[in-house]
């Protein structure tokens, strides 16, 4: 898989983002020529490292309607990773989320006419569009009823993408992401729980719930998430849509008992009122990801907050308090797997 990228032209829409720094990476190191466009470019951290300077950076305002131009000029693959809201800040002002997302994406497409694209891959929302489910899990083809405007503009711009491909060749694959966690996560932003918690868990801060924490969650470590877009990338079959998760639910109160169990300690959580755009469950169904993309993701729950506090000791996010916990975390017994990506980790046990 990672032969076929060598040389491929790459252009990536929102790369400064927590899923986008993680998709850079695994694209230079694919031996990809990889250029980004996003509003900022991200300050050298572990997960880009020296790998930084070896993207194109573009800086502008895809709400704006910027236009690319020159930009998708023999460019083989494009990776849209835009958004310029969350489901809490869509449902405030919806006007704003289609102006910001769905009509700069048409703007994209417009452009996408008439160049020599291959292919568009769009990380859509596997945990809003489908909205309350009527089955435990969650299948491609199960209704789409969005509760929040955020799975809206998603839906909008997954329509828009099958309408360009029918009338105008525009090639396309979606992937329906479910809830993505992982390295450079760790903070305390209104979007990723598991993120969130761990910075609490390391603060020693109070985790505020919403709800009774029974919310239930399809979540994805960030590096299964990003194999399955580079499939996507190289995928030649018929099917254009794709659920992308681990398949297994945890409940936020879940998440809370595992961090306790790794770090021995008892976090602090208070509870307020339940969000009108939380579903309760969403697990995704991920058999024709497993079917056709050959793909199936590989880390579970614990494992991946393991690595998130281990990736808290690396990036020095919260200096003493950080290396307690993971001092802690490896003297009882956690395991000794390293941090980085996993060609990293193949060079240093020899593999």
């Amino acid at each position: 898989m990672v032969g076929r990228l060598d040389g491929a032209r790459v252009l990536v829409l929102g790369g400064s983002g927590f899923i986008g720094q993680h998709l850079l990476r695994a694209l230079v190191d694919a031996g990809a020529h990889v250029s980004c466009f996003d509003q900022t470019v991200p300050p050298y951290n572990a997960v880009l490292s020296a790998r930084r300077d070896e993207v194109r950076w573009v800086t502008g305002d895809f709400a704006a309607g910027y236009s690319f131009g020159p930009m998708l000029q023999d460019v083989d693959v494009v990776f849209h990773l835009i958004s310029t809201t969350i489901p809490e800040s869509s449902n405030r002002n919806p006007r704003y989320d289609v102006a910001s997302n769905v009509v700069p994406t048409l703007g994209l497409l417009e452009e996408l006419r008439s160049t020599s694209v291959k292919n568009i891959v769009f990380v859509s929302s596997g945990g809003t569009v489908y909205g309350i489910p009527s089955s435990r899990t969650v299948a491609e083809l199960h209704p789409t009823d969005p509760i929040c405007a955020y799975g809206v503009h998603k839906l909008a711009i997954e329509k828009y993408l099958f309408f360009y491909h029918y009338h105008f060749g525009v090639s396309h694959r979606i992937l329906r992401l479910s809830n993505p966690y992982g390295a450079a996560q760790i903070s305390d932003r209104p979007q990723g729980i598991v993120g969130k918690a761990v910075y609490k868990a390391i603060k020693g801060e109070t985790l505020e719930v919403w709800g009774d924490g029974s919310v239930t969650r399809d979540y994805l470590y960030v590096e299964d998430a990003v194999e399955a877009l580079l499939l996507a990338a190289l995928y030649a079959g018929p099917t254009r849509l794709f659920n992308i998760g681990a398949g297994v639910g945890h409940s936020v109160l879940e998440i809370i008992s595992t961090i306790e169990r790794i770090t021995g300690r008892s976090m602090d959580v208070t509870y307020s009122d339940a969000r009108d755009f939380d579903v309760p469950v969403n697990i995704l169904d991920v058999e024709r990801a497993r079917r056709d993309l050959r793909w199936c993701a590989k880390t579970d729950l614990e494992t991946g907050i393991r690595e998130m506090l281990r990736y808290g000791q690396q990036a020095g996010a919260n200096s003493a308090a950080t290396d307690r916990l993971v001092s802690e975390l490896v003297l009882s017994g956690g395991g000794s797997r390293s941090l980085g990506h996993p060609r990293d980790r193949s060079r240093a046990d020899g593999s």
